[in-house]
């Protein structure tokens, strides 16, 4: 046993160890400041990190000015890295900062690396940190001087949040001290002053809120699950229909970016085109429905639809990640919808903490603006029209809006300045809602449905709401998922606009679409099975339009034919703006450069918070996900972004130093026709024709600078519309 193994065994005693340390409320929030601690500390600042990590200020106390954490998603694609060297040679004691809550991370995987010996531990973050400043000594490690040595701090493995704050390095009688002087934080190393205590005497606070358990309900209805037959046959579509189906290169550029929101990488579509068994596509799609970026596309797509229409409170910015991250994760584990949309519903804590509270925290409580906007994003029933005067259109009192608004008029918001991350969902002891004008107050009522009794608590009220949204037998909730789902596949929804599912609508095969929901509900809310039923159709991966036949499943009347042909091969859709960076991600390497936090002043108190490349490319290709088709215009700005942005163009750099995607393959590949197949195989996930290779052998030939020509070829097809679109 070496050195690095023995301290490997030393770490996993430690850990052993129960922890008892009493931690201080009043500092619980606190930044300590690395320079007032003893031995070598390390911010997570100064560390080198691969993949998107979140910066929080949630859970305290903390290193600095915040901790990062990899928001439960990318795992195994995510790894934060220390690198430094000591003075003095001999034996160390490692520590590692985080904060702990219930939702973090039970083995975190660290790895030691010093000379030509490395081993690696495991640390359980869902256990207090030993240190009341919020380190947790993981093992003994001898240190040579002057040679280099990392902490790699990784997510392969983990469920839940792993979160990285700093590390330390302390010799055996300086940790010895540390214990004693850090049983409680010493005075003198916070950098943020505690927040003042109630006077004596004051009136004591109700305990918080504690949001509810959800436990799924049984239907009173029989509901049966699909196959993708007989969804066909449910679509207008039987086995004597003519259909021609989508070459399968095409299809795999199509379900890629349907299921995970980017196109195929190079390795992926060399296999799949190696591929040549029949059960190829039925392989490819579970194989994309396995993968992490589905959840995380999916989670993405709701965030959106959410977040479009969301007004952004004053003295604070918005910031989504968590709230993207906690639905990745619920995607990604197989969670039910009615789960996920439960628990949104009846969130109570700060976001940084909860994120699922986003939906009710970032509308700030504001009761009218929550019942409009959970009818229209859950339900796919517009009532907000309802909130001023009875509906102009249709049947539609105002106290169908005010009874929705009633379930949220004790939720109360607390916003904090500068970090969403710290706005607090709680509740209030009193009020009830009144329409504008009136004055008895307004029953909590149900959509189209029964009252309750004034005077039940936030949490009752929320609670009862939320079961009855997500019940089977809603006769909403499972159609509004499932006609998004249709929409996003097959370019068009059972209704359109996609949110608008109630009263004066007019949808198409009505009878597909409640089969297709009633198919969700028997799944017991697994978004996968409804993925897996459209993308496995002959529907979905028709090459075009077809002329349908009506067959004896199907309920539809002749008439309805022409309908038919509306589901029947996939139509183009404009990617959003997530999906528009992932391609460009898997196309050249995009990398997401975040860039630098604005400094305060008298003129400028709420510095705006720094965009990533992402937020960049969100807000040039962003869209409500509910818009209709006509109204997702291709715009200048995005034009513009993929002709001359600074980061794009230094991906379609051919020159050797630049060290892109490009240079490497242009050194290393003396053919052109090779090197341009795989440039179209990267960005457009096909091969080039034979007039479109042609014509770039001709360009590079006559250009006689081989780098700058195929920098043209690069930079033509990034900015195609083939690229930025879905077919």
């Amino acid at each position: 046993m070496n050195d690095l193994q023995a301290c490997v065994l030393k770490a996993t005693i430690i850990f052993a160890i129960p922890l008892v340390t009493v931690f201080s409320t009043d500092l619980a929030a606190q930044g300590i400041g690395p320079d007032k601690l003893s031995g070598l500390v390390i911010d997570d600042t100064k560390a080198e990190l691969v993949g998107e990590w979140l910066s929080s200020t949630s859970i305290g106390p903390y290193l600095g000015e915040s901790y990062i954490h990899d928001q439960a998603t990318g795992k195994g694609e995510k790894s934060v890295k220390f690198t430094f060297r000591v003075k003095k040679p001999g034996e160390y004691q490692l520590l590692i900062a985080y904060s702990s809550t219930g939702n973090r991370a039970a083995k975190v995987p660290i790895t030691v690396t010093s000379g030509d010996q490395s081993g690696t531990s495991f640390l359980n973050q869902k256990k207090r940190p030993e240190l009341a400043t919020g380190f947790t000594p993981v093992g003994a490690f001898v240190l040579a001087a002057d040679s280099e040595t990392t902490v790699l701090i990784e997510t392969k493995g983990t469920t839940d949040h792993v979160i990285v704050d700093g590390i330390r390095l302390l010799t055996d009688s300086e940790l010895k001290t540390a214990r004693t002087a850090e049983k409680t934080i010493p005075k003198g190393i916070v950098t943020v002053k505690p927040a003042v205590k109630k006077k004596a005497g004051t009136k004591k606070e109700s305990p918080p809120p504690v949001a509810p358990t959800y436990v799924r309900k049984k239907t009173t209805k029989t509901f049966a699950q699909l196959t993708p037959s007989q969804f066909d046959r449910l679509l207008g579509l039987d086995e004597s229909s003519e259909l021609e189906l989508v070459d399968d290169v095409r299809f795999f550029r199509r379900v890629s970016l349907d299921l995970v929101g980017r196109q195929p990488t190079l390795d992926e579509y060399r296999a799949f085109v190696k591929d040549d068994s029949l059960s190829r596509r039925e392989r490819t799609i579970e194989r994309l429905l396995d993968s992490e970026d589905f959840g995380r596309n999916w989670g993405n797509y709701w965030s959106d639809l959410i977040a479009m229409r969301q007004p952004e409170p004053q003295l604070t910015f918005l910031n989504y990640q968590p709230f993207r991250g906690w639905l990745a994760a619920q995607f990604n584990k197989g969670a039910g919808w009615d789960e996920s949309v439960f628990r949104m519903v009846t969130a109570v804590g700060k976001i940084g903490d909860g994120p699922q509270g986003t939906f009710v925290g970032f509308h700030q409580g504001e009761g009218n603006r929550i019942a409009g906007e959970l009818s229209r994003v859950f339900l796919g029933v517009r009532i907000a029209c309802a909130e001023c005067h009875d509906h102009p259109f249709v049947d539609m009192p105002q106290e169908t809006f005010h009874g929705m608004a009633a379930f949220f008029t004790r939720v109360k918001v607390d916003v904090a300045q500068n970090n969403s991350d710290l706005i607090n969902v709680t509740s209030k002891e009193k009020g009830e809602h009144k329409m504008p004008g009136a004055k008895e107050s307004m029953k909590p009522t149900i959509y189209r449905g029964e009252s309750l009794e004034l005077g039940l608590s936030d949490i009752d009220r929320r609670e009862q709401l939320g079961y009855w949204v997500v019940d089977g037998d809603n006769p909403f909730f499972a159609r509004a998922f499932v006609n998004h789902i249709q929409a996003r596949l097959m370019g068009r929804g059972f209704f359109d606009p996609v949110d608008d599912l109630g009263e004066g609508a007019e949808p198409l095969l009505a009878t597909a679409h409640d089969a297709l929901a009633g198919h969700f509900v028997a799944s017991d809310f697994d978004a996968r099975s409804v993925f897996r039923t459209i993308v496995n159709s002959r529907a979905y991966q028709a090459a075009g339009r077809a002329a349908p036949t009506v067959s004896a499943d199907s309920t539809e009347s002749p008439k309805d034919s022409p309908q038919l042909a509306a589901f029947t091969g996939a139509r183009p859709k404009k990617l959003r703006g997530d999906e528009v960076f992932d391609s460009l991600v898997t196309a050249v390497s995009l990398p997401n450069t975040k860039g630098k936090t604005g400094k305060k002043s008298e003129a400028v108190r709420f510095p705006i918070p720094p965009k990533s490349t992402r937020d960049l490319v969100n807000e040039a290709f962003g869209y409500d996900p509910a818009f209709r088709d006509a109204l997702i215009n291709r715009t200048m700005d995005q034009a513009m972004f993929l002709i001359n942005n600074d980061q794009i163009l230094k991906q379609v750099d051919a020159r050797t130093d630049s060290a892109t995607v490009l240079a490497k393959l242009v050194k290393d590949e003396p053919d052109n026709q090779i090197v341009a197949d795989v440039l179209y195989a990267r960005v457009l996930a096909r091969q080039p024709t034979v007039r479109e290779r042609a014509i770039v052998l001709k360009h590079v030939e006559a250009l006689a600078d081989r780098e700058r020509a195929f920098e043209d070829v690069l930079w033509s097809l990034l900015n195609s519309a083939e690229f930025t679109t879905r077919h």
